[in-house]
């Protein structure tokens, strides 16, 4: 850490902004964070061209990118429940007295061809994968607090902005405090604190799907006379390796040299139970149960559960780990007024079905 930062760290410049030693060293870095736009260009490496310039060791040594993050199905059904079931939610502001008349524009409309869910959406895919997101403000004339009341936001992609020196950097640009809203959850995020198991759920994946291509695990082409040359061993092999892998690899001849040895067994599961626990594992980083991503909870068999008691625990005690810090964030005086709090209305998601059954009289 630079001695500036220290400095304001001590001045306490940048806990105002929410940042502890270690996230703010993470958003100082130099390392390339991806892209997480789906409007932007993609500036992230191609897995091929980290296998070429890089030996097997060092490439598992590089940053973890949402490319290949998201490539890892658990990690896109974590994500997605929670982009889906979050943003969906609209955004309140509220007092003592319950929801306020006049709400903040910005809570439920957009100046732009981004619509509130999509902001919201992409808010919370910063979060799980860095920690972090922010949006863009747009105020009005100043008021006796000395802001103006926010007119407009906007999500900011992750690869656009950097914080130098406590200062929000958008594009090279420094920002002014007010223009920008920056959401800090308890979390680093999935890219930073979850590579080791990523890095695991994609070599699983290429592990079965090579299983799938060629069940049985160890094939020896044994020669029985060893007149072969290496070239020849070596041409034969990469014959008998891509005819396996042929929609007719089951079948296949060789020559009076050569006997076919097969060693260990054919499953059916194709590690069923090590894709499982990578469910369980990234559920487990990202605050969401085993059940909800379709997997196995790993409770006692004598343990009752329903699917409506799994939701209602999702709901309860995995939700609000994403929601409270931006409803945190949301409800600040240099958001809201004074005395008013931002909130997600989940009226929807709790309101019981209206009875269908026969009116009776009483």
């Amino acid at each position: 850490m630079s001695n500036t930062a220290s400095k304001l760290f001590d001045m306490g410049i940048l806990d105002r902004l929410g940042l502890g030693r270690s996230k703010h060293d993470l958003l100082t870095s130099a390392q390339s964070l991806g892209v997480t736009s789906p409007y932007s260009p993609r500036i992230d490496i191609p897995a091929a061209i980290i296998t070429d310039l890089f030996s097997d060791d060092a490439a598992a040594k590089l940053p973890l990118s949402r490319e290949i993050a998201i490539s890892v199905p658990a990690v896109s059904k974590a994500r997605n429940l929670l982009v889906s079931t979050i943003a969906k939610f609209p955004l309140r502001a509220l007092d003592t007295k319950g929801l306020i008349q006049n709400q903040p524009p910005f809570l439920y409309r957009t100046n732009s061809a981004v619509t509130p869910y999509e902001r919201m959406a992409w808010t919370v895919d910063d979060m799980v994968f860095y920690g972090v997101s922010l949006w863009l403000a747009k105020r009005g004339a100043k008021d006796s607090s000395g802001r103006g009341a926010i007119l407009d936001a906007e999500w900011c992609p992750r690869h656009l902005w950097s914080i130098v020196g406590g200062q929000v950097i958008v594009d090279g640009e420094p920002m002014p405090e007010d223009a920008v809203i920056l959401f800090n959850s308890p979390f680093e995020g999935l890219l930073q604190v979850g590579q080791r198991t990523v890095t695991g759920a994609v070599d699983q994946e290429a592990a079965w799907v090579g299983r799938a291509k060629n069940p049985v695990p160890l094939i020896d082409l044994h020669r029985i006379d060893d007149q072969l040359t290496d070239e020849e061993v070596t041409e034969f092999v990469a014959a008998w390796a891509k005819a396996r892998t042929s929609e007719n690899g089951a079948i296949g001849s060789t020559p009076p040299s050569i006997e076919i040895k097969t060693y260990g067994e054919v499953k059916a599961d194709l590690m069923t139970e090590g894709r499982n626990a990578i469910r369980t594992d990234v559920g487990s980083f990202l605050n969401v149960r085993a059940s909800m991503l379709d997997g196995t909870s790993g409770i006692d068999s004598l343990t009752y559960t329903t699917k409506d008691g799994e939701k209602n625990s999702f709901y309860e005690f995995d939700l609000p780990f994403w929601t409270d810090p931006i409803e945190a964030r949301l409800s600040m005086d240099d958001i809201v007024t004074s005395g008013q709090r931002v909130r997600f209305d989940k009226y929807e998601a709790y309101n019981l079905p209206t009875p269908t059954g026969p009116i009776q009289e009483d």
